[in-house]
């Protein structure tokens, strides 16, 4: 075995120098001169340091990094679900309406590949103990790259631009130091993108991924931003649309936003350094709401619109402005924070899904993981438990519309509906106002305005997922807060940028040894499923009529020769007797079922879901429980029974259900999962489960528009029982989450381990299944 190549970390880090690296790093510094002086009366200035990497040699890094060379597109495509072109089906950039627009630009030279530039900025903490270090990292990926690519961050499809300078000003006063650092942001980002700048006209000849040269082109596409930082870069007020021109007494109304003309504004910013403002001028210098930015730094980018530029941002925009500052609050104050709670402490568990055991009151810290949680359980604690109509719709129409926003892969139906849901908002916002949840009595709230931009930015630039801030946020870690760890703390960006090139060489690195072995780099999974759909596809599309399943190799010790007297007292399988003689009678068997006789039993079942672009490209695991009550032990709380509701296949024809991801299927209590003994004669090709209907899936709720089904049952010489059968193993779909129907006030005997056999009716959740027939249940 050979040993290490060097004897010290010196030496390690002579040899990690001497290795391949990417583009080189630049520093530059900026004096800025301030209106304060000193006590000798000279202005007092600062000196600002602007790290950056050239962004033309970094595009020509990602588009000819042969790691990606399945994952890159040249050229813009139209895309449909169906041979007559009607239908269209937009995903990834290319497939969008920005990339055909730019290569019909006439001035763009014949022969030029475009490679859309998205860029990303967002200032960050680098660490909880000295609150003052902070570090604004800027990022660049590119458009031609997959979307999959794009958001994992150990696939390295985004590269760390530069560090813009994160600067306290003190050499301004307070009057003019935030003016001072909205021109300090753009004179920086002009010096880091000023290669874009000065490209020749043919482009720049690079050898792409697939070893084709090409005459690249890179052009800014797309700036991923939250609110903020998007009105930053814009040069607006922060009560201003920085797409449109919309007043902001109109943000809440739900018409149309005209968008920014790039010219009149630098115009208008021309005249105003001038000093040829005429009054005209000044009033619509006003209305737009500009800021006094003579030199932006998109002024002079070629083929660029900045304010095209701004993209969906799915985290901070609906998960956490729309969903959880505003709905969650108004519908709190509708229904009251201590209901709220208990509505969110009964619901019952399943498997993957977060259960909110405090209520929602108590949560210290808040993530994107929490609000999705909530959202996929909102809208049926809601229902019932508000004091009008409307608002349950109008509720309904911010969750449709959250996941038809989060939706990967989009057609012109879901845009449609998209649409749809945003107008079912404005037609039932009114009463939010009404009944006093909503103060002041307006709607013009910034993150709700973006809305109305939705379905024209996917139209443009492809579906929200590909530009999230969310990745971003998430290549803080490797970026910043990593880097920052392993410098000593001070002049601490020049190590870090030391850190990030050594990485990324021992990255470069170790891929070009794996091909060296391998013969090839496969970075994604080839289990993947990464198909477009097929002509004639939709968003609906029925679930295979057997399930590919998993259970234990072995029968865990506490669940075998159990009698058949103990499950049914366990399990709450009050029927599990009577339903096994009638399987084992219909099977041709004589054998007289025992309260006696034993039975192997398996905790769960998990279920492989097929992949659907329109959410995920991977297959799921999916788990249905039939776990029995654990008692208690030292150190050990007693643990209640886990009896998930499940998707059936039943084959039954209903009308309602036809044509959706439901046609077929059933919702059935699964209490039981076991293995028939083998002393009872028959062989069976798959487990068996017990289970309990509920009934048929009928006209959806007009107001929630969800599903409400109940508990089938069947009568026996005058004794009402459930409606129960003991069906193959095989024939379950998927784990299924049904929520108690609540009224106005919740029920004090329901808890999260109890409601699933106190309650009677249940709506039927559309969102905890929206990663594969979710968007369809209530179609």
């Amino acid at each position: 075995r050979a040993g290490p190549g060097f004897t010290n970390k010196d030496r390690l880090y002579r040899l990690i120098d001497a290795l391949p690296v990417g583009p080189n790093w630049i520093c530059k510094e900026m004096t800025l001169q301030g209106d304060l002086k000193d006590s000798d009366g000279q202005a007092l200035t600062e000196t600002l340091e602007v790290w950056y990497r050239d962004p033309v040699k970094c595009a020509q890094e990602l588009i000819g990094n042969p790691m990606f060379r399945n994952h890159l597109a040249y050229a813009p495509e139209r895309v449909y679900c169906d041979s007559q072109g009607v239908e269209r089906h937009i995903d990834e950039m290319y497939t969008a309406d920005w990339w055909w627009e730019t290569q019909s630009n006439p001035d763009l030279a014949d022969g030029t590949t475009i490679v859309p530039l998205i860029l990303s900025s967002d200032k960050t903490k680098l660490s909880q103990f000295r609150g003052d270090k902070s570090a604004w990292p800027v990022y660049l990926t590119i458009g031609n790259l997959s979307k999959e690519v794009r958001r994992s961050p150990s696939m390295h499809g985004t590269m760390l631009l530069g560090y813009l300078p994160v600067a306290k000003l003190d050499c301004f006063s307070t009057s003019t130091r935030s003016l001072a650092m909205y021109q300090a942001f753009h004179s920086c980002m002009r010096t880091i993108l000023d290669t874009l700048v000065n490209i020749d006209r043919g482009g720049v000849e690079t050898t792409c991924a697939d070893r084709f040269k090409r005459m690249l082109w890179p052009i800014l596409a797309a700036y991923v931003a939250d609110y903020p930082e998007q009105c930053l870069v814009a040069g607006c007020m922060e009560n201003r649309c920085p797409i449109g021109q919309i007043l902001p007494d109109r943000r809440g109304c739900h018409e149309a936003c005209a968008s920014r003309d790039m010219k009149e504004i630098l115009d208008l910013l021309d005249a105003h350094r001038a000093g040829t403002m005429s009054n005209e001028l000044k009033d619509r210098f006003r209305a737009l709401g500009l800021r006094t930015i003579h030199e932006p730094f998109w002024r002079d980018l070629p083929f660029a619109n900045i304010f095209s530029c701004f993209t969906p941002d799915l985290l901070h925009q609906l998960h956490k402005r729309v969903f959880k500052d505003h709905l969650v609050k108004w519908c709190t104050t509708l229904i009251g924070e201590a209901e709220l709670d208990s509505r969110f402490k009964a619901s019952p568990s399943l498997h993957n899904l977060r259960h909110f055991k405090n209520g929602i009151s108590k949560v210290s810290q808040w993530t994107g993981h929490e609000f999705k949680e909530m959202e996929k359980v909102f809208l049926e604690l809601v229902a019932g438990g508000v004091v009008d109509d409307k608002i349950v719709r109008a509720v309904r129409a911010l969750m449709d519309f959250i996941y038809l926003a989060s939706l990967q892969s989009h057609t012109s139906s879901s845009l449609a509906a998209l649409r749809s849901a945003l107008d079912n908002f404005h037609a039932n916002k009114q009463a939010f106002i009404d009944f006093e949840a909503r103060s002041p009595a307006h709607f013009n709230i910034p993150k709700y305005h973006t809305l109305e931009h939705y379905v024209d930015l996917i139209f443009k630039f492809g579906s929200a997922d590909g530009f999230n801030t969310e990745w971003s946020e998430r290549l803080h870690i490797d970026y910043a807060k990593e880097a920052y760890r392993a410098s000593n703390k001070k002049n601490y960006v020049v190590q870090m940028t030391q850190w990030l090139s050594r990485q990324e060489a021992v990255d470069r690195f170790t891929v070009y040894l794996e091909w060296l072995q391998n013969g090839e780099y496969v970075p994604l999974s080839q289990s993947a499923d990464t198909t477009l759909p097929a002509s004639g596809e939709r968003l609906q599309r029925p679930l295979p009529r057997r399930t590919a399943y998993k259970v234990a190799a072995t029968h865990p010790a506490e669940l075998r020769d159990l009698p058949a007297s103990t499950i049914t007292e366990s399990n709450n399988a009050t029927c599990f007797i009577s339903a096994l003689e009638t399987f084992v009678q219909h099977h041709g068997s004589r054998v007289a079922v025992s309260s006696e006789d034993e039975f192997n039993l398996y905790k769960q079942i998990e279920v492989t879901l097929p992949a659907i672009p329109e959410v995920s490209s991977n297959k799921l695991k999916n788990v249905i429980r039939a776990s029995p009550p654990v008692s208690a032990a030292p150190r050990r709380a007693p643990e209640a029974a886990q009896l998930d509701f499940a998707l059936v296949h039943t084959g039954e024809e209903n009308l309602l259900t036809k044509g959706t991801a439901l046609e077929g299927l059933r919702v059935a209590h699964v209490k039981v999962l076991f293995q028939l003994p083998e002393d009872y004669g028959l062989r069976t090709d798959h487990p068996l489960a017990y289970v309990e209907w509920l009934t048929p899936f009928r006209q959806p709720d007009p107001v929630s528009g969800m599903y409400i089904i109940s508990k089938s049952t069947r009568t026996t010489r005058g004794i009402q029982h459930p409606y129960a059968e003991i069906i193959d193993a095989n024939r379950l779909v998927r784990n299924c989450y049904l929520s108690p129907k609540m009224g106005r006030v919740k029920d004090v005997a329901w808890t999260s381990d109890s409601v699933k056999e106190l309650c009677r009716a249940y709506f039927v959740n559309p969102y905890k299944q929206a990663g594969h027939n979710g968007t369809t249940l209530k179609n």
